[in-house]
């Protein structure tokens, strides 16, 4: 009797654990997917109300600054950059303003503020008119990097011509060739006031004069330093002013 007792199996409490583990199984499951699902849901609630914040009145456009400008006005720097009034403060892509507004011939650089929550400042770097030139569609107005940066009926006073130019393209085009473009924006003062025209040769740059001799130039390299070594000379002849002053080596300077 005690052995027979001893050899009764205790499989059936092992079923019974087997049954109740996998029981056990899909209710945790279950559970995990209904969390998973609440979580999703709030995630998308409060997605959805950051959404509508940053589209809100509270956050939109209300004031726009532009400085910089002279040639411009904020009008066209504004409708460049694609900024406007009620637009959503966080929603401006800055990239593509500035992208826009570098775009204007006139424009060499600009930058865009935020200033929360409802200020953008963009302020402006605007290029200078150096010279004119005449080109198949008129007169156009370039700056020192031959840039063209618009096209006016009448040339400009006291600002020299570009003569010998084989390209004038439409405003946001580069003049070919530069040198003339170069030497014209390094003009300043009595140089510029006196300087009728700047022109490309086959033998270099000439800048010819209201009055007294031209100044050849060579190639556009130095022309800062160039042009002063040519005023230099003509100071030294001004009672017997030379024909013409050679300035292409500014070191030696040559009159005749």
């Amino acid at each position: 009797m005690n052995a027979r007792a001893q050899t009764v199996p205790a499989a059936p409490a092992r079923r019974s654990s087997a049954r109740t583990g996998s029981t056990r199984a899909p209710k945790a499951s279950a559970r995990r997917r209904r969390r998973l699902l609440v979580l999703g849901i709030a995630v998308a609630v409060l997605l959805g109300v950051a959404y509508g914040i940053t589209r809100s009145p509270l956050l939109a456009v209300d004031t726009l600054a532009v400085k910089g400008t002279s040639h411009l006005t904020a009008e066209q720097v504004l409708d460049a950059a694609g900024v406007h009034a009620g637009d959503a403060m966080v929603w401006i892509d800055t990239g593509a303003a500035l992208t826009g507004i570098e775009a204007l011939p006139y424009v060499r650089g600009a930058s865009l503020q935020r200033e929360w929550p409802d200020t953008v400042r963009i302020t402006v770097d605007e290029r200078v008119p150096a010279a004119w030139v005449d080109g198949l569609a008129g007169k156009a107005l370039v700056d020192r990097s031959g840039r063209v940066l618009e096209m006016v009926e009448a040339a400009p006073p006291a600002m020299p011509q570009l003569l010998g130019a084989k390209l004038v393209p439409p405003p946001g085009g580069t003049v070919d060739p530069l040198g003339a473009a170069r030497v014209a924006g390094a003009l300043t003062g009595l140089t510029a006031a006196v300087t009728t025209s700047v022109e490309v040769t086959d033998h270099g740059i000439v800048l010819h004069l209201v009055t007294g001799p031209e100044i050849r130039m060579g190639d556009a390299t130095q022309a800062g330093v160039k042009l002063r070594a040519a005023l230099a000379v003509l100071d030294a002849l001004q009672d017997a002013p030379p024909s013409y002053v050679d300035v292409s080596v500014p070191t030696n300077p040559v009159a005749g």
